[in-house]
Parts: structure tokens; sequence; C-alpha cells
């Protein structure tokens, strides 16, 4: 009889485990996410630093890469995957971008300047979208204005992004649904001019 009891907890905890697992992974995932977007802002910082307080002028990922390109970070693989959400994987970017069949390690990869294109990397980076007073906004406010995003919807509840002020921030998927009547189980939500969340509009995954 002791056994039985045993093996049906065991059985309830398993069951509860496969049910509440991918929600768990989700946000841990998340989680690693923001930690990267982070990252990315400390690089920006330091960009700065180097440049009297301004921003790199490139635009979309290029924008959060330019640190890279110059040498501002270090290029190691630890380093390279903070360009890389946890919910999407290199060889995800690798097969979308066409080359599966590449033996690329990720700093290489990053190191293709011209290659940089959509889906080049998980973000979406800072763009005027042919409105240069965007740059004011960035000083202006900071707190309000994106800079760094997901460049669509990796994770399952939520989609993130940064804004000028080094904060991150999460849009729940059900708020995303609501302001832009998308089924999000059908369709993506593309950040960018002319996405139907304002907040998003000042990023790009070009």
């Amino acid at each position: 009889m002791e056994m039985m009891v045993v093996l049906l907890i065991i059985g309830i905890l398993s069951g509860t485990f496969v049910v509440n697992a991918p929600g768990w992974i989700d946000k841990a995932n998340m989680t690693a996410s923001q930690k990267n977007m982070s990252r990315i802002y400390s690089t920006l910082l330091d960009y700065q630093g180097n440049h009297d307080g301004a921003w790199p002028r490139d635009q979309g990922q290029k924008f959060f890469l330019r640190p890279w390109k110059d040498g501002m970070v270090e290029k190691t693989e630890q380093q390279a995957k903070m360009y890389f959400s946890p919910s999407e994987s290199f060889n995800d970017i690798m097969l979308y971008n066409g080359l599966e069949d590449e033996d690329l390690t990720m700093a290489e990869y990053l190191n293709d300047w011209e290659a940089i294109g959509p889906g080049y990397t998980s973000y979406a980076g800072f763009t005027t979208g042919g409105d240069r007073d965007l740059f004011r906004r960035l000083r202006k406010n900071p707190g309000s204005t994106a800079i760094v995003s997901d460049a669509h919807m990796i994770h399952r509840t939520a989609l993130l992004y940064l804004t000028a002020d080094g904060a991150t921030h999460r849009l729940n998927r059900a708020e995303i649904e609501d302001i832009t009547g998308i089924d999000l189980e059908l369709d993506d939500i593309d950040p960018g001019p002319g996405c139907e969340i304002e907040v998003l509009q000042t990023v790009s995954n070009d």
C-alpha cells in the first residue's frame, strides 16, 4: 500500500512537471534574454563613452552590433551569445539564413558585417525609419524609446524590449493580440516603422 501511495505521488508530480515545464522554461529564457539586452546596453554605454555621448548612427541590428564591429567587445563565443536569444538557437538562425552547412562559430558569423540583414540575430535594433528627429528622442525620452527588442514573437508569453534608459520591458502576449488583432498562433508581430505596437516602431531587424 505504501508503495502504491509513493507511486501515485510520483505520478502526480511527474504530470505537474510535464504540464508546467514549458512555462518554466519560457520564463527562464525570457529572464536570460533580458540579461542579454542589459549586456548589449552596457556595450552601447561603452560606445558612448568613446564617442562624446553619441549613440551609433547605424540602423537596425547594426545599431547594437557597432561596438562588436569596432572591437569594443571581446570577440569570443561567450560574448557573441548575447546577440542570440535562448529561445532561438544559433543553429536555428543559421538555418533561417541558409547557412546550416557552414562551419561557422558565432564570432565568425558576427564578423561578416556586410551579410547582416533580416533574421541575422535574435534582436531588432534602433531605427529612425527615415525620421532623423528620432535620434533626439533617445535623449529627450529615453524611457519611452525602444532601442532593442525581440525580432519577433520568440517567446511563448511575451515580447521583450529595451529602452534607451537601460530598462527592459515585457509586452504580454494577450496585450499584443488585443492591440493588434493578431492571432499569434497563426501570425507574428514584426517590430519596425508601421508596427501596430507604437513602442516597437523605433526598432527593426533589418
